[in-house]
């Protein structure tokens, strides 16, 4: 389910389309599948909860956008803190840019994934965290916090990475991946190779039979 943009399929390049002009973000680059550098769709997908991280991503914004006015940022998560962040961006003076989804479909979510710039997790700690794994099996580099286990996934070949609740570093992680575009096309294929090298279902099964064996 989660895999790269097919543009031969006019169905899904239609759905890719649809989704980009819903955000404002439909440039020509983004339109054709090209990482964007005019309106970079960034993506957030995690229950609306504080240990999420939303409201620092929420306060990077403006540095964000003061390096890239047409960026726009889409939170996808069900949560009781969806009056605060929406009222936080509307002080923050990013409201415009600032568009937060609940819940949907799996086939919608993938979209999503595969049709992001970016995808941001500002998650403050986590077990593992399956959004990242998502993000790259979609092709989509990923900006994450510099904190375990996060960086056994992520690293500055597949995306970017920045201090855990600061504002400031995020903005200018996610700048510096903006600033990029071919070099996220790079990270685009390193990421969804290193998930299907490493994080398959078979590859986890795999590891779990050599840990029971070394016990036997």
């Amino acid at each position: 389910m989660f895999r790269p943009l097919n543009h031969d399929d006019e169905d899904e390049q239609l759905a890719h389309e649809k989704l980009r002009h819903e955000y404002d973000a439909a440039d020509e680059d983004s339109l054709s599948g090209r990482p964007s550098n005019t309106t970079p769709l960034l993506l957030a997908v995690g229950r609306l909860v504080a240990r999420k991280g939303h409201l620092t991503l929420l306060r990077s914004m403006p540095e964000i956008l003061a390096k890239h006015p047409g960026a726009r940022l889409c939170i996808i998560g069900r949560g009781h803190m969806r009056k605060t962040l929406l009222k936080q961006a509307k002080k923050l003076g990013v409201g415009h840019a600032v568009f937060i989804k609940g819940g949907m479909s799996f086939e919608n979510l993938a979209q999503h994934f595969r049709s992001a710039d970016l995808v941001v997790y500002p998650s403050y700690y986590e077990g593992q965290g399956l959004i990242p794994l998502e993000s790259l099996a979609s092709g989509t580099p990923v900006v994450t916090v510099n904190q375990a286990p996060l960086t056994e996934m992520i690293d500055e070949t597949v995306g970017r990475l920045f201090e855990c609740g600061n504002p400031s570093d995020l903005a200018r992680a996610v700048n510096a991946s903006l600033d990029d575009p071919e070099g996220r096309v790079k990270q685009a294929e390193l990421g969804r190779e290193r998930v299907l090298s490493k994080y398959t279902y078979e590859h986890n099964a795999a590891d779990y039979e050599m840990i029971y064996r070394s016990l036997l």
